[in-house]
């Protein structure tokens, strides 16, 4: 072989190597968001009324402003009625009260009883929604039923507290004419800041373990994110992810294993149960806690109680990866501030549950108006199941997050949401990474979006990231 033909595989070697450090973020845990929703107390025995007494409070000054603003200078001039059983028959006025759907095909447990098949699986259609549901509006004096064509033109959810306009008539129900939501939140200023882009990487539904072994993908988005994958182009954009949130179901539904060879044990057999799925996941995050932080949020499918707010998983599930300093395991839903960017998440729960009762399917819609409702989960204790707080809600919006987003959704998509006090928030439905093999970036400089999408031969080109650096 000829010195030139050789030179076309080796070359010299060098001792110059280019270090690639990745970009550290300040993170706050918002102590006092974080601390509304850990359970500190797991008792049952209260009513669940209570919480929904405390989110008319909350809410009722918010809508009554907006209220006042939308409807105030109509030359009718209609009168607000603080208590429902005041109003008056003919008499246009407006009132504040909470939402109350009565839906023959929502979940009824005194039903299910009397059906023994539904008493092991209850069935939860597709959609609440039907012609026969009937709305109605409460406070604390009582309810009065709402009738009107302006119902179908809104999104109407148990649970949220609004403001209606109309009158009474004769049947005695409520004619809406228009419906006031309480608008969004205020919010604190995006921070000036002149350091290059950086990006938190938001995943979803890596459902590990619901097929035998571990998925290459799941293989392939740790090495990337450790920046072992890859071109040096695509190992710099790695370096530039400051931050990673699991938005729950990171591991998959666990199947019960049966031995009809075994004698049968009454009771809780962990035996029955495979941990597998918990140990890749272990191996996975410990990889990727070794190079940057990790936040993991519980969701439907991991080992943690289905009723929101979810409680952090427990770091002793975590054999390896809890040793680390950068491994987090936090609630749904979870707030946190990163490099003065709020985020608000949850891993999907509430949005499933609000597409029930809508007859449309538009989900980025659905996430968008509970930033106008102010409330992250209206249909809790309803139908989307909760802790019965007594003194608080936690689910309520009081100041408006930058970042929204919501795991464990169809498809990706997002908005950007501009408010009349110049309050801006990014909307974001973070898609499955077991269906779609897509991560989604948000640059902490600019809240736009960009999405990585890793199949089982590599990753998509990251030109376009490196180019909104």
């Amino acid at each position: 072989m000829s010195e030139s033909t050789a030179s076309q595989f080796c070359s010299e070697p060098t001792t110059h190597h280019v270090s690639l450090t990745r970009d550290c973020s300040n993170y706050d845990e918002l102590t006092d968001l974080k601390e509304q929703l850990i359970i500190k107390k797991h008792s049952y025995r209260q009513q669940y009324a209570s919480i929904y007494y405390v989110r008319l409070l909350k809410l009722r000054a918010a809508v009554l402003t907006a209220s006042k603003k939308r409807w105030g200078s109509l030359p009718e001039n209609p009168t607000y009625v603080e208590k429902i059983l005041d109003i008056q028959v003919d008499k246009l006025c407006f009132m504040i009260g909470t939402v109350y759907l009565e839906m023959p095909a929502k979940p009824n447990v005194m039903k299910d009883l009397q059906d023994e098949d539904s008493i092991i699986k209850p069935e939860t259609p597709a959609k609440y929604k039907s012609d026969n549901d009937i709305v109605s509006l409460e406070d604390e004096s009582g309810r009065v039923e709402i009738s009107g064509t302006c119902l179908s033109k809104e999104f109407l959810v148990t649970g949220m507290v609004v403001g209606i306009l109309g009158k009474e008539i004769a049947s005695g129900a409520f004619e809406a004419i228009d419906i006031c939501l309480p608008g969004l939140a205020d919010q604190d200023p995006l921070p000036e800041t002149n350091h290059d882009a950086k990006y938190v990487a938001l995943l979803s539904g890596l459902n590990i373990g619901e097929e035998n072994g571990l998925d290459m993908r799941i293989e392939l988005l740790s090495e990337f994110l450790t920046g072992e994958l890859g071109s040096s182009l695509d190992q710099k954009s790695s370096s530039t992810i400051s931050r990673v949130i699991l938005a729950g179901n990171s591991v998959a539904k666990p199947n019960k294993t049966v031995d009809l060879k075994k004698p049968k044990k009454y009771g809780y057999d962990s035996s029955t149960f495979n941990a597998s799925s918990m140990i890749q996941l272990d191996e996975i995050l410990e990889e990727i806690c070794s190079t940057v932080d990790v936040d993991i949020m519980p969701g439907p499918t991991d080992p943690a109680p289905l009723h929101i707010p979810q409680q952090s998983m427990h770091p002793s599930m975590f054999k390896n990866a809890h040793k680390l300093s950068s491994f987090h395991s936090v609630t749904n839903p979870y707030w946190c501030e990163i490099d003065g960017v709020k985020f608000l998440g949850t891993s999907g729960q509430n949005i499933d549950d609000i597409y029930r009762y809508i007859e449309s399917t538009d989900r980025i819609k659905m996430a968008e108006i509970c930033m106008y409702w102010r409330h992250m989960a209206p249909s809790a204790p309803d139908t989307l199941w909760s802790y019965p707080f007594q003194d608080n809600d936690p689910f309520i919006i009081e100041k408006s997050p930058h970042v929204y987003y919501i795991g464990n959704q169809p498809q990706f998509e997002d908005r950007l949401l501009v408010g009349p006090d110049g309050q801006k928030i990014r909307v974001i439905l973070v898609p499955s990474f077991a269906k779609t093999g897509i991560m989604v970036l948000v640059n902490l400089k600019t809240l736009e979006c960009t999405t990585v999408t890793i199949s089982d031969h590599g990753i998509q080109p990251m030109e376009d990231l490196m180019d909104q650096s």
